[in-house]
């Protein structure tokens, strides 16, 4: 069954009020009358729906219709002003009617009416849908474990999240005053909208270049992200680490936010408690520093502890008289010298990423170019440049090969005296590692091995061709040797390791 609609009468003529009564009924609607304004007063909370004139109360009723709460139908003579009614029925679901000479007009009322309390019935649902879905957001901003606030054009704080308690505040404690309130003073030329666009009037910057402000007002790909501010705890000289995501065009939240009214458009945005990560992340890199440190010792004691070795080795050579004996003396002591040259790479190097070849083959060619007597020789020892940083688990097998292949083009790529050059040289080739010592000496002998009979055909190697061969395979590589029209050269080819171990 439909509900009557509960009509008011507030009609100058008691006639007209008479006529309209009747036409109302007649569409099941109830009546009532009021006589001044205090009677529409005492009735208005009955009623669905007000008629009434502009004559009413000497025209104050019509003049005060827009702050009635319910909707009316107002009835006008045919030469009202329409400036005056569009003033009057600034509610939607209000409507007016003309006077006309015959009288017409009241048959008219009963449809009036009927829409006026259908569109409020319509508005009041949409509003009660909007109270119950503002609750839930308000609900769900309350539960957010970030803060959310909105500025309003000024920058002050219109709204925040009891998150704030993170701070020590409480939310009605910042309403109202400006976000620096907050805001570490060192920070504030940084992050402030009206301090940081002075300086970028005029220059183009693009999304990635824009800079950071926690009274944002752009949105889309320059909204300000990962901005990291101090704030200020109440009641305290300390001050929280925070992230703050920020964007604009702002003029409500779901909630009715008077602040804006006038004051130009707010920002809204969310501030991340990130203290304890910056905490761990300080404690963190003390403990790398220390950790750093002592791997630094480390390698320098482990470096250290090898030139004893090779000081022992020197001095066990100084008693040998055989010099087939002393030789091997030598050999150990360089290969073992090119081990802690490794150690010591690492230890004056500024990264315990690994070695940096460039630097480090520097090194070993100039200790092999004195071990070999490489200046009175006239024997020079380049290494050509490169950018590789080797594991120390790919450094120190390449360094023994190293030291092996240049002892060798020491040894015999000049036997009549002759001066030359050798040259050492790492490179990448597709994923692999080229390591390569050439010469431009006498190139590769035959080699007996004990037995009275030569190597079979390209197996023209030593004992120590033996070891760097069985170190490329340590490296997962091969080895490979050429004879270029003058000279020799020797090539060890292993993989690229991942980031971890090469770069």
């Amino acid at each position: 069954m439909q509900r009557r609609i509960k009509v008011l009468l507030a009609i100058t003529s008691p006639d007209e009020a008479s006529r309209i009564d009747a036409a109302l009924t007649e569409a099941a609607c109830l009546c009532g009358y009021a006589e001044d304004l205090r009677s529409v007063e005492q009735s208005m909370g009955d009623s669905d729906v007000i008629v009434t004139d502009t004559e009413f109360a000497s025209g104050a009723f019509a003049d005060w219709l827009s702050l009635w709460p319910i909707p009316a139908v107002l009835v006008t003579d045919l030469d009202a002003d329409p400036a005056k009614l569009a003033a009057d029925l600034v509610d939607e679901s209000s409507s007016f009617i003309r006077r006309d000479p015959a009288g017409l007009w009241v048959s008219f009322m009963p449809m009036l009416v009927r829409k006026a309390a259908a569109i409020r019935e319509s508005l009041d649902r949409q509003n009660s849908n909007i109270i119950r879905a503002e609750s839930s957001y308000m609900s769900l901003l309350r539960a957010v474990p970030d803060i959310v606030y909105v500025l309003d054009g000024d920058g002050c704080f219109a709204y925040l999240n009891d998150a704030v308690s993170q701070l020590g505040w409480k939310p009605s404690e910042l309403i109202g005053k400006h976000f620096a309130e907050i805001v570490h003073p060192d920070d504030l030329p940084e992050v402030c909208r009206s301090l940081v666009l002075g300086r970028y009037e005029g220059v183009m910057t693009g999304a990635e270049a824009a800079p950071k402000l926690f009274d944002e007002r752009r949105s889309g790909d320059r909204m300000t992200r990962n901005l990291e501010v101090r704030l200020r705890r109440r009641n305290s000289g300390a001050w929280a680490d925070t992230s703050v995501d920020s964007w604009g065009e702002v003029t409500s939240l779901g909630v009715r936010l008077p602040e804006f009214q006038g004051r130009g458009t707010g920002t809204i945005g969310l501030i991340h408690d990130v203290s304890a990560r910056r905490e761990n992340e300080r404690r963190m890199s003390k403990e790398l520093d220390a950790r750093e440190l002592l791997l630094k010792e480390i390698h320098h004691r482990v470096k250290n502890n090898l030139q004893v070795v090779s000081s022992l080795l020197s001095l066990e050579s100084d008693c040998v008289e055989d010099e087939k004996a002393k030789a091997v003396f030598v050999d150990c002591q360089t290969q073992v010298q090119s081990m802690s040259l490794v150690h010591e790479q690492i230890y004056r190097g500024s990264s315990l990423d690994g070695v940096e070849a460039s630097a480090y083959f520097a090194r070993l060619a100039e200790y092999l170019a004195m071990v070999h007597d490489a200046r009175n020789r006239g024997i020079r020892l380049l290494v050509e440049p490169t950018d590789v940083v080797l594991s120390i688990d790919t450094a120190m097998p390449l360094s023994i090969i190293a030291t092996e292949l240049v002892s060798n083009s020491f040894k015999h790529g000049y036997p009549d005296g002759s001066g030359g050059c050798v040259s050492i040289a790492l490179a990448k080739d597709g994923d692999e590692y080229a390591f390569s010592v050439s010469d431009d000496g006498a190139g590769f002998r035959t080699v007996y091995r004990g037995h009275g009979e030569p190597p079979p055909a390209g197996k023209n190697k030593g004992i120590g061709m033996d070891l760097v061969e069985a170190l490329a395979a340590q490296l997962g590589g091969r080895m490979e040797r050429g004879s270029p029209p003058a000279g020799a050269v020797t090539t060890v080819r292993f993989p690229v390791r991942d980031a971890a171990q090469d770069r």
